[in-house]
């Protein structure tokens, strides 16, 4: 039974309780969400983080997403980075539609590169994670 506890371990939240990866998808489609609606909305009310460039707002925003889904969806890494870069580029090209806005090669760049850093984070912890319970079972062994 312990085992299986620390499989599912549970976050408390607002009176809810959710794995990890439950919590872990919220926050993703959330970060989904906020970047669709930052992206596409006139340029007056984009919302933005005091102190903060655009630039690394719209890194952050992707690291956010991509880790979160990353750490959601551990099997679908691939599927993730696609809908980034395409999602990223996609989004940049809709801003035509929106006069306030402008699209600019640079931006989904940065995007991109933001998606990718989050997924390399999670891909990394997973990697370190899993050498350390190897050595820790090797060391129960011997």
């Amino acid at each position: 039974m312990v085992q299986s506890e620390r499989r599912t371990s549970v976050l408390r939240l607002f009176g809810l309780e959710l794995s990890i990866r439950r919590w872990a998808a919220l926050v993703g489609w959330a970060a989904v969400a906020l970047v669709i609606v930052a992206t596409l909305s006139p340029i007056g009310a984009r919302p933005h983080i005091a102190h903060l460039g655009p630039q690394i707002e719209r890194f952050a925003a992707y690291l956010v997403a991509a880790a979160a889904l990353a750490i959601a969806y551990p099997g679908r890494k691939g599927v993730i980075l696609l809908c980034i870069v395409v999602g990223a580029a996609g989004l940049e090209l809709a801003q035509h539609f929106e006069a306030s806005r402008h699209a600019r090669a640079l931006d989904a760049a940065v995007k991109i590169m933001g998606g990718v850093s989050g997924l390399a984070v999670v891909t990394l912890c997973e990697r370190l994670r899993s050498k350390r319970v190897a050595l820790a079972v090797a060391r129960r062994r011997n």
